[in-house]
C-alpha cells in the first residue's frame, strides 16, 4: 500500500470529535520524537562546516536522483531518512563523496518503495554511477537498522489536518480558505526541509507554525483567532511554537512596510502572553488576503 505523509499511522484507530472530524491519535504526538534526528544533530551541523557540507551534498544528490520520479513527498521522505540516519551514525566529516551518494541513493530507493511500491531500484536515474543493486540493498539494510525500521515517518504533514480542525470548528463554509491555508502551509513545509534551523523543532510544532504563517499571509484579520486557538492546544509548547514561527518570519522576504509596525509576529507575542480573546488589529505589507462570506468568531 502506498504510504502517505498525512497518514503515517493509517492502521491505528483515529479519534473523532463531536463533529466527526478525524483527529490524529494521541500516540502520534507521543511517537513524533522517534521520527526526528537525534537531539544533538542540529547543533552538530551548526558547529561542523564539514558535516553541514556533507548534508548539503547528500540532499542535492537526493533531489537529483528523485527528480524524474516527480513526487515532492518522496523526496521529502528520503531527506527525512537521511537526517535520521546521519544523526544516528554520527558520520565523520571526512566521509568520501561516493559513500554520501550511495547513502542518498539508498534513501531515495527506500522512499520510493514506501511511496511507489511498483518502482524498483532499476527505475532510478543513476546513469554514470558505479552502484549496483546489491550495493544499494546492503546500504538500505544499514539504514533500516539505524532507523529501527521506522519508515512510516511522522512529519509536519501528519498534523496539518488536526490543526486545521481546531481552526475551523463547527464551520462548514470556509472550504476555500481551509484549502488555501493547507496548500500554502504544505508548500512552506516542503521548502523548510532545506533549512537546518527547523530540524530542532518537532513536526507538530512546524505544522502549527506553518499554518499560522500561512494565515498571516492570506487572512491576516483572522490571525489573532487562529493563534489563540492553536496556543490553547495542550499538545503544543507555546514557546517552541513562537520560536518556530519567528524563524519562518526571518526567512521570509522583507518587503517595504506599508502599514504599522504591529505585524503578525507582534500579534503572536501578545497572543502567547495571554492566550485569551483580544481585539488586536494587525497590518502587514503586501500580503495576499482571502475574504470569507461570514465573519469568524473565536
Amino acid at each position: 500500500m502506498e504510504f502517505h505523509l498525512e497518514h503515517p499511522l493509517s492502521h491505528s484507530p483515529s479519534i473523532h470529535n463531536n463533529n466527526d472530524v478525524a483527529l490524529p491519535p494521541n500516540s502520534l504526538f507521543l511517537v513524533e520524537p522517534q521520527h526526528m534526528p537525534s537531539p544533538h544533530y542540529f547543533h552538530t551541523l551548526k558547529s561542523s562546516a564539514s558535516l553541514l557540507s556533507n548534508r548539503n551534498h547528500a540532499v542535492s544528490s537526493i533531489i537529483q536522483y528523485s527528480r524524474k520520479l516527480d513526487d515532492p513527498s518522496l523526496t521529502y521522505l528520503a531527506v527525512n531518512y537521511l537526517d535520521r540516519f546521519m544523526s544516528s551514525e554520527d558520520m565523520m566529516p571526512q566521509s568520501k563523496p561516493w559513500i554520501l551518494k550511495l547513502i542518498s541513493l539508498s534513501c531515495v530507493s527506500l522512499s520510493a518503495k514506501m511511496r511507489k511500491p511498483d518502482i524498483s531500484v532499476c527505475d532510478l536515474p543513476v546513469e554514470g554511477e558505479m552502484f549496483d543493486a546489491q550495493m544499494i540493498e546492503r546500504m538500505e539494510n544499514v539504514i533500516l537498522g539505524a532507523l529501527k525500521w521506522r519508515m512510516r515517518s511522522v512529519t509536519p504533514f501528519s498534523f496539518l489536518s488536526f490543526f486545521l480542525s481546531l481552526l475551523f470548528e463547527l464551520e462548514e463554509d470556509h472550504s476555500v480558505l481551509k484549502h488555501s491555508l493547507k496548500a500554502q502551509a504544505t508548500d512552506l513545509t516542503f521548502s523548510l526541509q532545506h533549512d537546518i534551523k527547523f530540524l530542532e523543532f518537532k513536526p507538530s510544532v512546524v505544522a502549527a507554525a506553518a499554518l499560522l504563517f500561512a494565515s498571516s499571509e492570506i487572512c491576516l484579520q483572522q490571525f489573532p483567532c487562529f493563534s489563540n486557538r492553536i496556543c490553547q492546544c495542550t499538545y503544543v509548547n507555546k514557546d517552541e511554537l513562537m520560536e518556530c514561527y519567528k524563524a519562518m518570519q526571518e526567512r521570509d522576504v522583507v518587503e517595504d512596510n506599508e502599514g504599522s509596525n504591529d505585524t503578525a509576529v507582534n500579534v503572536l507575542d501578545q497572543q502567547f502572553s495571554s492566550c485569551e480573546e483580544s481585539a488586536i488589529t494587525a497590518s502587514s505589507p503586501k500580503r495576499r488576503k482571502i475574504t470569507t462570506s461570514t465573519s469568524r468568531r473565536c
